[in-house]
């Protein structure tokens, strides 16, 4: 998941993937784009986030809807 330390919006997506993750096990990995070293994510998702990735491939940004994520 990228993310940064200022997101409401990211804590909403944690909280609704730890939900989904109760019923179907993965790891959730947080990429802070305003981190140095991550300034390629930064200029990609920098108005964009939260921005989640499965299996190295873009599944949804902004909000997470559960029933997206089926």
């Amino acid at each position: 998941m990228f993310t940064h330390n200022r997101c409401q919006l990211c804590v909403d997506a944690k909280e609704a993937l730890h939900n989904v993750r109760k019923q179907v096990p993965f790891e959730i990995t947080e990429v802070d784009i305003k981190k140095p070293g991550n300034e390629k994510w930064f200029d990609e998702y920098k108005y964009d986030v939260p921005v989640i990735h499965a299996n190295d491939e873009f599944l949804l940004w902004h909000r997470v809807n559960i029933d997206d994520t089926a």
